[in-house]
Order: C-alpha cells, then sequence, then structure tokens
C-alpha cells in the first residue's frame, strides 16, 4: 500500500522566454499625448458642488444622529473644495486675460 503513494515522475526544465529589447517610445509616435485635453477646472467644481449637495440630502435622510453628523461635514469638506476649484478658475481667467490686455496695450504702445 505504501507503494501506491509513491510516484516518480520525471519533470522538465522550465525555460524562461527570451525578452526583446523595447525601444523607448516617443512622444510623436503617441497621437493621443499630444491630444490630451486640458483640465476643466469648472467640470471639477460641479462635480464637487453636486456631491455636497448629495451629501446634504444624505445628511436630512440619516437614521442616527452620528451619520447625519458625518454626511454635513462631508458635505462642507466638497462644497469648500467645489469653492476653492470655482475662485481658481476665476483667478486664472482673470489673470489670462489681464495679460492679453497687456500684451495686447503693448503692441499698440510699440506700434
Amino acid at each position: 500500500m505504501e507503494d501506491s503513494l509513491h510516484f516518480d515522475i520525471p519533470v522538465q526544465q522550465r525555460m524562461r522566454p527570451v525578452r526583446r529589447v523595447r525601444a523607448p517610445q516617443r512622444a510623436a509616435e503617441r497621437p493621443e499625448l499630444l491630444s490630451a485635453e486640458p483640465i476643466n477646472v469648472y467640470h471639477w467644481a460641479a462635480v464637487a458642488l453636486v456631491t455636497a449637495l448629495m451629501c446634504v440630502v444624505m445628511a436630512c435622510a440619516a437614521g442616527t444622529p452620528t451619520l447625519a453628523h458625518a454626511a454635513g461635514f462631508t458635505s462642507a469638506v466638497f462644497g469648500a473644495l467645489g469653492g476653492a476649484l470655482v475662485l481658481g478658475g476665476m483667478l486664472r481667467a482673470m489673470r489670462l486675460q489681464r495679460s492679453a490686455q497687456s500684451v495686447h496695450s503693448s503692441d499698440i504702445k510699440g506700434t
């Protein structure tokens, strides 16, 4: 009976596949990297503000005071984040407008 549990099976050595060396791809070969869209700050501000609104609704519908407090705190965090994003987008737009006006006024003065 002890011989029935003894198996003498020959095992072949495992060979590792040969790795080929890849040439690094340049950005010109990958057009999806060149046509990347800029981040829309107002879109993410809207997402944060809608999330804050949903957290307010959850705070009102929460069954326990602890859940209501947690949802209210989360709503405040997302509201602050959305407000900061809107403020950042407005400041960026004003900065771009001011730099465009200064370039335009220097062109007028220079000619």
